[in-house]
């Protein structure tokens, strides 16, 4: 385990208040979420005209729908009487309000209004201005980002030289195994500080995780985003070893161990052995709640007669599993955490070996203009 004893801890630190304060969050909404590339799903859901994927980002519902090819983002909320317009996450047609009818075109615009002549009167040009509103929407390898206000950098430009990585991962995870959004009573920063370090996992997670890898990580830093690599145990390695040789599967030539990515404000990347990709994002719902929403994806085997067969049953099983007592540890404690931070006067005090910590607060602090 690594140990830092001559350099001064940093000190900024987010106020205790930070998590639960309904002002800080609208603030949060405003100078970190609406100016952010937010991650919203994958290019798998869009690939068909009238295709669409819907989002939330801190409060504000996104549509994004593939209008012949062309990818466009909205907001998911009918001009007319406020309904939301697409009810689920993912799925395929028109852009049409449940509670009315009314049909939005590739510009947001309602060109399909029932009783229009009898009842409103609009011409084109009153059409127009209840279009929908208009995101800003960008790709990068299967990842699909969307940016509520326009302005500022781009999607390439904010990750950073993560967007390699993304195109490295959405080459090789292909095959999606498990989904799920799980409710957290928790603070989305307090969801996000518990991917960040691994100094909890003797205390949370001692017969899942601890077992899982060896007390060494490393640490890197891009921009405001980070890396963190935890080197597998002995166990691990050979289990990986045979699940790999039996069932095909590709994997990363580049990250052997277990790779952790966190691209800011709230997506978290791992990647186990290079066989596993979980994708997770921590989205806000209000001050003291937020929704985990994860994905878990293998390669492409090379050998599709093992689909659908016992083995391949049998490690989606313990995969899905073992990420689901790993994911219910760390709510756990982070609900914990939420509720005590609440009661804090001063500060928390991460130490070295929660360095990734560090680097988040400080990019929190520096967005949020303290």
């Amino acid at each position: 385990m690594p140990t830092r004893t001559t350099a001064p801890l940093p000190t900024r630190v987010i106020p205790p208040h930070h998590y639960s304060d309904p002002a800080i969050f609208e603030q949060e909404k405003a100078r970190i979420f609406r100016r952010s590339w937010m991650f919203v799903g994958f290019a798998d859901d869009l690939g068909g005209n009238n295709d669409f994927i819907t989002a939330e980002i801190a409060g504000t519902s996104v549509l994004v729908q593939n209008f012949d090819g062309q990818l466009r983002a909205f907001h998911n909320v009918c001009t007319h009487r406020g309904s939301l317009i697409h009810l689920k996450p993912c799925g395929n047609g028109k852009p049409v309000c449940p509670y009315h009818g009314w049909v939005f075109n590739r510009d947001g615009v309602p060109v399909g209004i029932p009783g229009n002549r009898e009842f409103f009167g609009f011409d084109d040009e009153a059409r127009r201005r209840l279009a929908l509103p208009r995101f800003e929407v960008a790709t990068r390898g299967r990842f699909v980002f969307v940016r509520l206000e326009p302005g500022g950098p781009g999607l390439d430009e904010q990750l950073g030289a993560y967007g390699a990585l993304l195109d490295h991962l959405s080459a090789l995870f292909v095959e999606k195994i498990d989904e799920n959004r799980l409710p957290w009573a928790a603070n989305w920063k307090t969801g996000v500080e518990s991917v960040l370090e691994v100094y909890h996992v003797d205390a949370t997670h001692p017969e899942t995780f601890k077992q899982f890898t060896k007390k060494v990580w490393n640490c890197a830093y891009e921009k405001e985003h980070s890396r963190g690599t935890t080197h597998l145990s002995d166990g691990s390695v050979k289990w990986w070893d045979g699940v790999v040789a039996r069932l095909g599967l590709p994997r990363s030539e580049l990250y052997r161990n277990y790779d952790h990515f966190f691209i800011f404000p709230n997506l978290a990347i791992g990647l186990t052995h290079g066989g596993l990709m979980s994708v997770q994002t921590y989205d806000p719902l209000d001050a003291e709640r937020c929704s985990l929403h994860f994905r878990l994806f293998l390669g492409a085997t090379s050998k599709p007669q093992t689909r659908g067969g016992p083995v391949r049953r049998a490690v989606e099983d313990n995969l899905r599993g073992f990420n689901a007592r790993v994911l219910d540890e760390d709510r756990i404690v982070s609900e914990a955490a939420h509720h005590g931070m609440k009661q804090m006067r001063q500060p928390a005090v991460p130490g070295w070996c929660e360095e990734r910590i560090h680097a988040f607060h400080d990019a929190y602090l520096t967005r949020m203009g303290e």
